[in-house]
């Protein structure tokens, strides 16, 4: 039915519709800090009320505001959540094609700050539940809309306040969320990533120190030497290969879908998975990054603090180090094993508390309604778990099945636009990933007309 339920829609106008939704968000600043995020609720809760809907904001501190609005199912399963968040990374404006706040639409591109990250999804998302309010679509389930605050600073305001104090409002079996949904090609076939798991965070401090002088008097050890050491070390050293459930299956599903000499490697590096044999995968070089960041726990060195004046040798070096860390594995014994490799001529010290890895399970009735929606909208790919290398909401709301899907063919891709100058997204995409939305909440949760 559900399928029937979308060929009944004008795909066209709900394209056009999305994209100037997606505008209006990209024009509420919500750079965190400060965040603001008050301001992209205040929007969604006019826009669905206008449609019969509730829509509530709920603010952990003031102007940084979440939103919740849900569509009443028949309660014979569970809710389904879809996630996103409203904060974006800050800008700097002079290198953008377009400004970065104005919602430029040019020649099909959508262009500003959170157009991939994530507002694009909040638009997406949005337009799912006005269909179905409109349509009048009855759902076997509560379907739940949420937008948080606070991601990018790490979610203390968003998701991890609202699940503690608000659980009851977001809370469910499934979700989407961000994190997922670019197109790979291996081997000459496309793939589909959905992000059934993510890594966790482990970042530390580096600190070197030694005696302090002149700088007109070199000297043999310096707390600059030694850190320079630290961080060649840190930066070049290649930690073991460790295979989460998610990526073997990834690599089972390419090795099915590939076949011939293309399966034999694969099948190779799953029983044998070293980073020389996974640089052998038939893909380009930035799947090849990312696979080997999927594949082992990473530190990597990101901000360094010291010296005062030009002409003395500081006695006291640190640099920042963003660990990331598979699941099961615990920051702590991470930061250790660090250290260890080190040694002894620098302190390392833990930043923060750290966070674990998360993993969904990718054999799930909804997982395979993820398949099934593309295998109907993009017959020849298919779709495949991965583990993404960064971190998302999805760790602030335990026991969710969360998968991250935002699907498109991404130029540049997702995770080089997210972040970046002149992120966009094209309108074709946004459409795309408007209606395969639609159609995995339609047919997961049966949708049918009122009254059937």
């Amino acid at each position: 039915m559900s399928g029937a339920v979308g060929e009944r829609l004008n795909w066209d106008a709900v394209r056009d519709e999305a994209t100037r939704h997606l505008q209006r968000l990209i024009q509420c600043e919500t750079v965190n800090p400060p965040g603001n995020e008050t301001l992209v609720a205040r929007y969604l809760k006019d826009v669905v009320e206008r449609e019969g809907l509730s829509g509530h904001i709920l603010e952990a501190e003031p102007e940084r505001g979440n939103f919740v609005t849900r569509i009443k199912g028949s309660g014979d399963g569970p809710p389904v959540l879809l996630m996103a968040h409203a904060d974006v990374v800050s800008v700097e404006a002079d290198k953008w094609t377009y400004p970065p706040f104005a919602g430029a639409v040019e020649e099909g591109v959508i262009w500003g700050r959170g157009a991939v990250d994530t507002k694009n999804l909040v638009a997406a998302e949005l337009m799912v539940m006005l269909l179905i309010a409109r349509e009048n679509l009855q759902l076997d389930r509560d379907l739940i809309m949420v937008t948080f605050a606070d991601e990018e600073a790490g979610s203390r305001l968003g998701a991890r306040w609202m699940w503690q104090e608000h659980r009851a409002l977001i809370d469910a079996e499934f979700a989407i969320n961000e994190g997922g949904g670019d197109v790979i090609e291996v081997g000459g076939k496309r793939f589909y990533l959905c992000q059934t798991g993510e890594k966790g965070g482990a970042r530390m401090r580096v600190i070197a120190r030694a005696e302090p002088g002149h700088a007109s008097m070199p000297r043999d050890d310096t707390a600059m030497l030694r850190m320079a050491r630290a961080v060649e070390a840190v930066s070049t050293h290649v930690f073991p290969t460790e295979m989460t459930r998610s990526v073997h299956i990834m690599l089972q599903i390419l090795a099915e879908k590939l076949g011939g000499d293309h399966a034999t490697l694969i099948e190779e590096i799953s029983a044998d998975p070293t980073w020389e044999k996974l640089q052998l995968l038939p893909t380009d070089d930035l799947t090849k990054v990312m696979v080997r960041a999927m594949t082992r726990n990473t530190a990597v060195p990101t901000i360094v603090h010291g010296g005062h004046r030009i002409n003395v040798i500081p006695g006291e070096i640190t640099v920042d180090v963003d660990g990331r860390v598979l699941p099961g594995v615990e920051p702590a014994a991470f930061v250790a094993q660090v250290r260890e490799l080190l040694g002894a001529d620098v302190i390392v010290e833990p930043a923060s508390a750290g966070s674990s890895g998360i993993e969904a399970d990718p054999d799930s009735p909804f997982f395979d309604t993820i398949r099934a929606v593309i295998g109907d909208l993009d017959p020849d790919a298919a779709v495949t778990p991965f583990l993404v290398p960064g971190g998302t909401d999805a760790r602030a709301l335990p026991g969710v099945k969360v998968y991250g899907f935002a699907p498109g063919r991404y130029d540049p891709p997702m995770m080089v636009a997210a972040h970046n100058h002149d992120e966009r997204i094209t309108v074709d995409n946004l459409a795309f990933q408007t209606r395969t939305l639609f159609d995995i909440v339609t047919r997961f949760c049966n949708a049918r007309p009122g009254g059937s």
